[in-house]
């Protein structure tokens, strides 16, 4: 009987050659490795024209709703209808808490705000008293 070898090392090679092709190799694999670029331009946004997009955006969008429309054949929208009678008692509750937590950073996003605008206005009376007081020959 014939040995039949298998060489590994030629079928890895082909395997990371079709990852190499496919771009399969630049896909985070983790958390760590995923670029929020969304998240970190918001943050450091100096005029706060994102902070406050984000907080007109979660406030006209906070409210989760629990049921949509159904529409189609009328059988169907029947038996979707009985599904949903019969889950409901599950994801109620759930859209609830969902509904409170975004309520709940949608304050805390104006807040944020807020005392985003009081920092930027302190600054500029600190800057203006600091040149005041040069001016007057009083060193800080």
């Amino acid at each position: 009987m014939a040995e039949n070898k298998i060489d590994v090392e030629k079928i890895m090679e082909r395997i990371r050659q079709e990852i190499k092709d496919t771009g399969a190799d630049k896909i985070p694999l983790s958390f760590e490795e995923r670029k929020t670029d969304r998240i970190e331009d918001t943050a450091v946004d100096s005029d706060g024209s994102r902070l406050d997009e984000a907080v007109k955006y979660i406030s006209y969008n906070y409210e989760v709703q629990p049921y949509q429309q159904l529409t189609g054949n009328p059988v169907k929208v029947f038996i979707k209808k009985a599904i949903r009678k019969t889950a409901s008692f599950f994801f109620l509750p759930v859209v609830g808490q969902q509904n409170t937590l975004n309520f709940n950073y949608f304050l805390v996003s104006e807040a944020v705000r807020d005392q985003k605008k009081e920092i930027e206005e302190l600054k500029k009376t600190v800057d203006e008293l600091t040149k005041k007081a040069k001016e007057q020959g009083i060193e800080l």
